[in-house]
Order: C-alpha cells, then sequence, then structure tokens
C-alpha cells in the first residue's frame, strides 16, 4: 500500500478519534506529529475505525453548511452550533426538538433527521450507525493486542478489556477486566474466502464474534457477525462496509436480527440498514458529500414492554444538498405481528420536503425518493414471516458489497 493511500485511510482514523474524544485531542495528536498505524487487513478494527469516520462524515453533510456557517436555525429551527450533533440527537441517535423531546416522527422533516443522527451520533448506546460498531470493533482492538496467529487453529488467549480499545461506558457495561476467548484465525478468512483475513472469537462473556478484512488496490473493506445465542437465544447480527480511496464511494450495510430475542432491553426488535455514498476528496480529507441513498427499517415487538403491539418503521433518503434531498418515511402499527412482513400495512406520511444548503421546502424533480412497494412480502425488515436472509447466510455468502444504488430488495 503506497504512502498516499495509507494517509487517506490515516486521516480517517483520525477523523474517528476527533469525533469520539473531542477537538483537544484530536489537535494533541496532530501537534505532536503521531503517526495512525498502518491499516492491514491483519487489523480488523483500523479497517472498521477508518470507514467508522467517513460514516460519520457523510452524516455531517446532511447538515445545511450555509446554515452551520451562517447560525441560523436547520431542519427543525435549532441553531446550528458547534455541537450540532448534540443540538439536533439525543443519545440514542433519535431527532429531538428545540426542548430535547423526541421530534414527532409525523413530522416531514422527520426522515432526513433520523438519517442525520444515525450517521453523525459517534457514540451511541448502539442505535448510530457508527455507534453499533463500537463493541465488535472494541473486542476486534483487544484480541489484536493480545496476538493473533493466522493458522486456522483454535487458541485460548487472555484478553484485557482495559480504556486502550474499551469506552468507559463499554467497561462499566461488561463489569469484567479480563475474560478468556477461544480464537481461530485464518487466511484467507475461513467463513468467507472472499476476505483475506478472519477471525472468530467465542467467550462466555457475549458469545461468538466474527470479522474479516480485505484491503486491495484503494479499497478496504471489512464484514462482521455477532452470534449472542448462547447468551440470549435468537440475538444475532452482521455488518459489512467498503470504502474505496480513490473514488469516494461508501457502501454500508448492517442486519440486525433480534425480534424473537426475548432479553429485556436490548431485544425485541430487528434494524436493517442499507447506505450507499459518494464523497469528494482534497489532499486525503473529505470535502463533501455529492451523492447518498439509504434505507433505514425498523420493526418491534412491544409486546415485550407495553402489551401486545407491534410498530416499525421505514426511512429512505436520495440525493445531496446542492440539488435536494428527498426522504419518504413510512410506519406500520398492529396487533398482529405478522403484518409487518406485508407491505400492504405499511403507511406513508405525506412530506413535501425537499432539502437543500438553503431551504427545506420545494420540489427535487425527477428525483422522488426511495419508494416501498404497496404490496407484497417486506422481507427488508428481517421478520421471520417475510423469510429473510440470517445475518449468518448473508455473511457465508457475500463476495463485497456491490450495490451502487438502494432499493428494498433484499438480496444483493
Amino acid at each position: 500500500m503506497n504512502k498516499q493511500i495509507n494517509k487517506i485511510l490515516s486521516v480517517g482514523v483520525l477523523i474517528y478519534a476527533f469525533a469520539l474524544t473531542g477537538c483537544q485531542a484530536a489537535k494533541e495528536d496532530s501537534a505532536s506529529g503521531a503517526v495512525p498505524e498502518t491499516i492491514t487487513a491483519e487489523k480488523p478494527s483500523l479497517v472498521m475505525g477508518a470507514v467508522q469516520g467517513v460514516i460519520v462524515q457523510v452524516g455531517q453533510g446532511l447538515a445545511s453548511q450555509s446554515a452551520v456557517q451562517s447560525g441560523k436555525a436547520v431542519q427543525g429551527k435549532i441553531l446550528a452550533q458547534a455541537n450540532l450533533v448534540n443540538q439536533l440527537c439525543n443519545e440514542h441517535a433519535m431527532p429531538i426538538d428545540e426542548l430535547g423531546n423526541y421530534l414527532d416522527t409525523q413530522s416531514p422533516d422527520y426522515p432526513q433527521r433520523l438519517f442525520y443522527c444515525k450517521l453523525s451520533v459517534a457514540e451511541a448506546s448502539g442505535d448510530s450507525i457508527p455507534g453499533s460498531l463500537h463493541t465488535i470493533r472494541a473486542i476486534s482492538c483487544a484480541i489484536e493486542k493480545a496476538g493473533v496467529v493466522f493458522d486456522d487453529q483454535e487458541h485460548q488467549v487472555t484478553v484485557v478489556a482495559d480504556s486502550s480499545c474499551f469506552t468507559p461506558s463499554q467497561l462499566a457495561n461488561m463489569g469484567v477486566g479480563t475474560m478468556v476467548a477461544t480464537v481461530r484465525a485464518s487466511k484467507p478468512a475461513f467463513f468467507n474466502s472472499y476476505y483475506d483475513t478472519g477471525i472468530s472469537i467465542t467467550s462466555q462473556e457475549f458469545g461468538t464474534y466474527r470479522l474479516a478484512a480485505k484491503v486491495s488496490g484503494t479499497t478496504v473493506e471489512f464484514l462482521t457477525e455477532d452470534d449472542q445465542s448462547a447468551v440470549s437465544p435468537n440475538k444475532s447480527g452482521a455488518n459489512a462496509a467498503s470504502f474505496d480511496l480513490l473514488t469516494g464511494k461508501l457502501r454500508f450495510e448492517s442486519r440486525s436480527d433480534r425480534f424473537l430475542c426475548a432479553e429485556q432491553g436490548s431485544c425485541g426488535w430487528s434494524r436493517h440498514d442499507r447506505i450507499v455514498a459518494q464523497v469528494s476528496m482534497t489532499n486525503g480529507e473529505i470535502t463533501g458529500v455529492s451523492q447518498v441513498e439509504g434505507i433505514a427499517s425498523d420493526i418491534y415487538d412491544s409486546s415485550l414492554y407495553n402489551g401486545t403491539q407491534f410498530a416499525a418503521r421505514i426511512a429512505t433518503i436520495k440525493g445531496n444538498l446542492n440539488q435536494g434531498l428527498k426522504t419518504r418515511y413510512y410506519y406500520a402499527s398492529t396487533q398482529t405481528g405478522n403484518d409487518l412482513a406485508d407491505a400492504s400495512k405499511y403507511i406513508e406520511v405525506p412530506n413535501n420536503r425537499c432539502h437543500t444548503n438553503i431551504s427545506n421546502v420545494g420540489d427535487c424533480g425527477v428525483n422522488t425518493g426511495i419508494e416501498l412497494s404497496a404490496q407484497g412480502a417486506y422481507a427488508f425488515g428481517l421478520h421471520p414471516a417475510a423469510q429473510a436472509t440470517s445475518p449468518a447466510a448473508w455473511v457465508n455468502q457475500l463476495v463485497g458489497l456491490k450495490f451502487d444504488s438502494v432499493s428494498f430488495a433484499d438480496i444483493q
């Protein structure tokens, strides 16, 4: 990997560190002349960190820069300040109003704000896209520090959970300082040979995680799977991403399959996100977002908490702030769980918004956004009745993310 490519990758890691630790830490790193580690497939945590930084930048590209610079209200009459994310989103990466309350989901601004929060909140309780990668990235980091042998054999490894890899909140939630894990690593990944390296990590505390990475030419890619069924049945998920340093193309997909999981507090829902974005880069720095397309789907079994109600929400986004971002929003609320797998049960909220740098009212022209079909099975939501591809099957068959646009087609 040449020096210029590594420079761009290093910028990605620094962007992510900046988002997590704040301006001062980033300035100190820059002033000290510290050189970030070279990103290789043997260290999936660094690949993930670089892509996380790009995702945060894409999210910030959804906020009107003219409004940010002028201090005027942006998307919901909240003053744009240096801590814009905190003004627009809560700790769960959900849109909030001027009083800090949840933004009404019937608001025409809601879907755009939802994407802004999901992409921009760097450290959340797994509810933002960057935040959802924290745990598996931290586990990978700790395993890498303990030492990984790529011999396709199982090894018992003592993992130290400390602040060099985990956030304070993660350490508090884990409640352990060290853990013993069974680690298997190979080149290429033994569970998906498309990827250069693969690591499987199993422990009593968190179940089994699989990580894979690929660094090829100007493209970095990662794939993760978490199977926590040994700790809590029907609790699994998967993430995949790629970023091309030459073209500025970002692809991301995440599948969390927890609808039938009964663990209180972190189950009873499934989430599916798919994003493709085009960023502009100058001298190794991301300078703008020229296109973004995305679908964010959540389904809920609320009977675990408040009776027999089932609910779902779907947000889509397409375009850019120069020509217009078109968003659409769908929801379902029902007493019958299988209704969430039926596209005809979803209702679209009327939305006349076309978000640009200067306005959020207008016509996006031929950009009508990403539409949910009014009939047929809704497999994208990962409801069991829709017979969607499981995260495990998806991980085993994935040959990198290849989509250049986003649709509700469940299989690429």
